[in-house]
């Protein structure tokens, strides 16, 4: 586990509306919103998930379903491509952090739904996401990302239904993230029901691990004329005691912005932070086979043989820096 941090840290959660395809625009929008947050003494400020190039949202609809690879291509960027590169050039300038989604085209010709953490310095760490729940066109990352950033204050990146699956968020806390990064979107009010879930659930995630979650909502329009221009989007950032310390749920203005001031002291006094050093992995082996039910117990509570919990797990401390020939 990674020591506490000891400095405050102030982090904003945008309320972003994107259009699918329309990448010069939105890249435009977030750059302000960096400039703006920078106007606020923000150290880190959180988009949502695909926010740059607009992408298929957080569902198991026939959107996500019928959703064609070519379609799919057509809206990928690679991690080093101009939109990312003008992220990463506003973080430089103003020296605030920015966490940015997209559909990446790999170098290797596969698609991920993944999610940039820009730093001042050149620094980029990259996730893909681990559920692309419904999109048959999206490869699944394999790699959980935590890193510690220049503040003192290791962070985790979880994309929309990364988050649904209690393992993910327990894993990112034991690898040692003390913020919990959780960009989110959707593509329409059909979709909203899982916007409704992720306020419901993080609070849960935030005090079982003892971490602080800032949650960012948005909206991917397919259209040119804005049909979800008047549509509902979330925000929201929660204490390790599973304390909504802000939230906005009304939003709908485009680019709006909560803020709250980050107290490490309270990762101290969260109940989930004091118990996971409680934990009993023995007990828990069984959670790796995914075949609980079928599993007779021995005496000591697990099937023989089963491979210990405290076995090793592939994480990504991967680093990129810019090409400054691209400054």
């Amino acid at each position: 586990m990674s020591s506490l941090p000891t400095t405050t840290l102030r982090v904003a959660s945008m309320l972003f509306k994107s259009r699918r395809g329309a990448t010069a625009d939105n890249v435009a929008r977030t750059v302000a919103a960096i400039e703006r947050a920078a106007r606020d003494g923000v150290g880190l400020v959180v988009f949502p998930e695909a926010c740059l190039t607009g992408g298929i949202g957080e569902t198991a609809s026939s959107d996500a379903r019928k959703i064609r690879r070519t379609e799919l291509r057509a809206l990928a960027q690679g991690i080093d491509s101009a939109p990312v590169l003008a992220v990463a050039d506003a973080v430089e300038r103003t020296g605030v952090a920015a966490g940015v989604g997209l559909i990446e085209a790999a170098p290797n010709g596969e698609l991920f739904n993944s999610y940039v953490v820009c730093l001042p310095g050149g620094e980029r760490h990259v996730h893909h996401k681990l559920q692309p729940d419904g999109a048959r066109h999206l490869a699944r990352g394999n790699r959980f990302t935590v890193f510690d950033t220049r503040w003192g204050w290791r962070l985790a990146v979880l994309i929309g239904g990364d988050n649904y699956l209690v393992e993910n968020a327990r894993m990112a806390a034991l690898l040692g993230a003390r913020l919990l990064v959780a960009p989110h979107a959707r593509t329409g009010a059909s979709d909203a029901a899982s916007a409704e879930w992720m306020c419901r659930a993080l609070p849960a995630r935030a005090i079982d691990n003892g971490m602080f979650v800032v949650y960012s909502d948005g909206v991917h329009d397919d259209t040119q004329a804005g049909d979800h221009a008047g549509e509902r989007v979330a925000a929201a950032i929660v204490d390790p005691c599973g304390q909504v310390i802000v939230q906005d749920g009304q939003g709908t203005r485009d680019d709006d912005m909560i803020v709250a001031d980050l107290d490490p002291a309270l990762i101290g006094t969260s109940p989930g932070h004091r118990w996971l050093d409680a934990r009993r992995p023995d007990l828990y082996a069984r959670l790796a086979t995914g075949r609980a039910r079928e599993m007779p117990l021995d005496a000591r509570g697990f099937e023989p043989g089963t491979a210990s919990a405290r076995g090793s797990v592939p994480v990504s401390f991967a680093m990129v820096r810019r090409d400054r020939t691209h400054g």
